[in-house]
């Protein structure tokens, strides 16, 4: 857990500062700013290109982190799998753009008005555009993860990315852009990442060399793959195709259905209302993704001990700082709505469904990163793919009855059953669970703190209440987690924490 917990404290770091930015700008400034049109065009512009950049990957991701480990001595061709990801990324690009063309009138309202925009061919090239820059970004990071590097990713996406967001923000506010010139560089954002990696990528000192030998035509590079290799390569593309396209799918189908069903507004609030549930889910996500790599050598190794430790390591450490953050944000949606325009208020239950969703995928650790990099790889394909056949169902029945109520609760269906499938899966094949009773110590804590906090009656002014509610959470969940020994991990923080707070006093 060395590495996992080193890479995880960096990237942590750039993930609570994105959450902290992101809050600022989509929870205090948007609202306040823009009608919820226009919140619900922005959102509709993350989902159109995240599910382009996904679909049109064609799981490049899944190609190199099963591929990599298996050319341990062999840089020549670890460093040929940089080229062929790009060329895969190129050939999205091109095979996207009549699927496109085809279906942006849909996806866009084409005929209906945003106020403050208009959605003509150049709002359009800048969609497509930030398509491939994403697909390009995608390639050359599921590249670099594989060296146990992901704190630059959080860098972009937590740092970079936000503060833009925030600085255009800012423009918008004092009339030095519009809402049609926020936009486009909105847009403009994304067209900077890959450039940011690749520059990143060749000036770091300590990264194996190999990286700085990339030959992307392959003119100098002697090393060849065989043709088992390529047979093996395109085994793994195909499968890995139909998991990014259910991924993406995933990710975004809730998004575009309450957009086709409802209207760009009620986009506006189901995704504003969204990332509050979504911050639970923020402490998985570095964790998870260097995870994958130390994995994939422990099954090269058959190394059952080691996953099993990582399994189970992961789901309680994540469980009790998703827990905390569950009941710091739902207890305090008084305040929440104290501040946001009354008309966010028809988003509470998507904050309730979307977080028990989110603590249910941390609970259960690292189950998809385990048999993503196991001989049982194909299972999540298929896991993926039956889960967007029952979210859509879901969200067929419950979005006319519910609204976005109703599109989350199908959220959170989809994903306590993928979720399900796969503890079973690795349950199954392997033997292994995350679970002890430590688990229920802290469901019991949660729970149990959940309630109370409802019992405690509000304070009227909701900055107040922010401050007492948060505080009463603080005082008694960390002290009960530190002192039941829960995890490692957890308390191997806190007492990191008191040393440092310690040292500052003593000074």
């Amino acid at each position: 857990m060395g590495v996992i917990r080193r890479q995880s404290a960096i990237s942590a770091i750039f993930s609570y500062f994105g959450v902290v930015v992101g809050f600022v700008t989509s929870a205090l400034i948007m609202p306040k700013i823009l009608d919820t049109d226009q919140i619900g065009l922005i959102k509709l512009i993350v989902a159109v290109t995240g599910v382009f950049s996904g679909v049109f990957s064609f799981g490049v991701g899944q190609l190199l982190f099963r591929s990599f480990p298996k050319f341990e001595s062999e840089s020549g061709k670890r460093s040929k799998l940089y080229g062929v990801a790009i060329k895969i990324a190129l050939v999205g690009t091109i095979i996207s753009i009549p699927f496109f063309i085809f279906s942006v009138d849909d996806l866009f309202n084409l005929d209906s008005e945003t106020s403050g925009i208009s959605k003509g061919t150049f709002f359009l090239v800048l969609v497509f555009l930030t398509i491939v820059s994403r697909l390009f970004y995608n390639a050359i990071f599921s590249y670099y993860r594989m060296q146990n590097e992901i704190v630059i990713d959080a860098f972009i996406q937590n740092v970079f990315h936000k503060l833009g967001i925030l600085i255009l923000l800012v423009g918008l506010i004092f009339d030095f852009l519009n809402f049609s010139a926020f936009v486009y560089s909105y847009l403009g954002l994304y067209l900077f990442f890959p450039f940011i990696m690749v520059f990143y990528f060749f000036r770091k000192r300590n990264v194996s060399s190999e990286i700085h030998q990339i030959d992307l035509f392959g003119r100098k590079n002697k090393s060849r793959f065989s043709r088992s290799e390529k047979k093996e390569f395109l085994n793994l593309l195909l499968f890995g195709t139909l998991t990014t396209i259910g991924g993406s799918l995933f990710l975004y189908v809730d998004t575009l259905m309450v957009n086709y069903y409802l209207s760009e507004s009620q986009v506006g609030i189901y995704g504003t209302m969204f990332l509050f549930g979504m911050i639970v889910i923020i402490p998985a996500r570095s964790l998870k993704s260097i995870s994958v790599s130390v994995l994939s050598k422990s099954f090269k190794d058959n190394d059952i001990n080691e996953i099993t430790q990582i399994y189970k390591k992961s789901s309680i450490t994540l469980l009790v700082i998703g827990g905390f953050i569950f009941v710091g944000v739902w207890c305090n949606m008084y305040s929440v709505y104290g501040y946001l325009p009354e008309s966010f208020q028809l988003g509470k239950y998507v904050v309730l469904f979307i977080g028990i969703g989110q603590l249910f995928d941390m609970v259960t650790g690292v189950n998809n990163e385990i048999i993503a990099v196991s001989p049982k790889y194909k299972m999540n394909t298929y896991f993926i793919l039956l889960s967007i056949v029952v979210g859509i169902s879901i969200n067929l029945w419950l979005i006319p009855l519910y609204g976005i109520s109703g599109a989350a609760l199908a959220t959170m269906s989809t994903i306590l059953f993928i979720n399900l499938l796969r503890l079973i899966t690795v349950y199954k094949n392997f033997g292994i669970h995350p679970f002890s009773i430590d688990t229920l110590k802290i469901i019991f804590l949660i729970t149990g703190l959940t309630f109370l906090m409802q019992v405690i009656p509000n304070v009227e002014n909701y900055i107040l209440n922010l401050f007492i509610k948060g505080s009463l959470i603080t005082i008694i969940y960390i002290p009960i987690v530190y002192f039941s020994k829960v995890s490692e991990d957890i308390n191997f923080m806190i007492e990191k924490v008191i040393r440092i707070l310690l040292r500052r006093k003593s000074n």
